[in-house]
């Protein structure tokens, strides 16, 4: 069993879930926690920990999805690779998020399942303008 956390600066992983459940609908498997002002990163870290403690406890392999590399959020998913086998993939975005939804629950395997979605993620991105347009 396979299951997602989003960390980001604010509330944009937790707005980024709740886009995708317009799509995919309700979550279970999708935690989401943001770095709000006035917030410490040692209360984002033990809210973190607990999320994957309990992935873990449950015989789960958590993806973590983070905004950016170097800042607090992707700092606080670092230190849980310490504490469980889990994975980290920077640079979260919507296609990445769609994509790992729909393959939870047919890729066992949790380290296969996120280089899927950094796939997706990579593939999600594009440069549109007028030369590449057709039509």
């Amino acid at each position: 069993m396979n299951k997602v956390l989003i960390i980001t600066h604010g509330l944009f992983g937790i707005e980024l879930k709740k886009s995708a459940e317009m799509i995919m609908g309700e979550q279970e498997n999708v935690d989401a926690l943001g770095l709000v002002p006035g917030q410490s990163v040692d209360d984002l870290r033990e809210q973190a920990f607990a999320i994957v403690e309990k992935n873990d406890e449950a015989g789960a392999h958590t993806i973590i999805m983070c905004d950016l590399m170097g800042g607090s959020p992707s700092n606080v998913a670092l230190a849980c690779v310490g504490k469980v086998d889990c994975d980290v993939i920077l640079g979260v975005n919507m296609p990445m998020l769609i994509e790992t939804i729909q393959q939870l629950d047919m890729v066992e395997d949790g380290h296969e399942l996120a280089g899927i979605a950094l796939e997706a993620g990579k593939m999600g991105a594009r440069l549109i303008n007028r030369s590449n347009l057709k039509g």
